[in-house]
């Protein structure tokens, strides 16, 4: 049975590690397996890289006033159109030729950065759905749930330019959005594993093979 496979949590979670050592695991087992990721490296997915990083801002209306992010409205159906291109193009067609295929990110992240709003505010989340209610969904979630130090820590590790996400501020609301998004996926009936993503690598890996293991029996 071929499988669609999501790692999701918050910047430095360390989900681009275990997508990679999972395809590989997979691979070695002899089983076809993709590795793919959200944003995409399609024609949306690059705009809203350029989004993120802030290449692409929105105009500023007097000679002073600095460059402001795009509205999160924006990203919002500009993810929606991309997860739905990358399920026509890349992650139906593998799984109906038989091959496991690992995403990076999906869904949940946009419901969790795209509802990211301020403190005290309400999280509308039904439009952000509505927007993916064509989107696939995924045969389990390996939700990795880490604290904002650990984050913040990984973070400057990387030694990257930041996105607009990633300040202090940002991460402590996305810490609280993303179990918010798990507990409602969950209560909808998707199947998500949440793992504790502040023990080593290897540990990690162990449990999410160990679910797969289960998951193929």
């Amino acid at each position: 049975m071929s499988l669609f496979i999501v790692l999701e949590g918050i910047d430095g979670a360390g989900t681009t590690t275990q997508t990679a050592l999972l395809r590989d695991r997979l691979q070695a087992d002899g089983q076809p397996a993709i590795q793919t990721f959200e944003p995409t490296n399609g024609p949306i997915g690059v705009m809203i890289r350029q989004m993120l990083s802030k290449r692409i801002v929105l105009p500023s209306h007097t000679q002073d006033a600095p460059s402001e992010p795009v509205t999160r409205e924006t990203l919002a159906a500009l993810f929606a159109a991309d997860r739905l291109d990358h399920c026509a193009a890349l992650i139906e067609p593998s799984i109906n030729a038989k091959n496991h295929i690992i995403s990076d990110r999906y869904l949940h992240s946009s419901l969790a950065y795209q509802g990211d709003i301020e403190e005290g505010d309400t999280v509308d989340y039904s439009w952000i759905m509505q927007l993916n209610s064509r989107a696939k969904v995924p045969d389990v979630t390996f939700f990795l749930k880490i604290d904002l130090e650990t984050s913040l820590a990984r973070i400057s590790q990387r030694g990257a330019a930041r996105d607009i996400y990633e300040t202090r501020e940002k991460l402590e609301r996305l810490i609280t959005r993303y179990d918010e998004v798990m507990e409602m996926l969950s209560t909808r009936g998707d199947h998500i594993v949440t793992i504790d993503a502040t023990q080593s690598i290897d540990a990690i890996h162990t449990s999410i093979w160990q679910h797969i293991s289960h998951l193929q029996k």
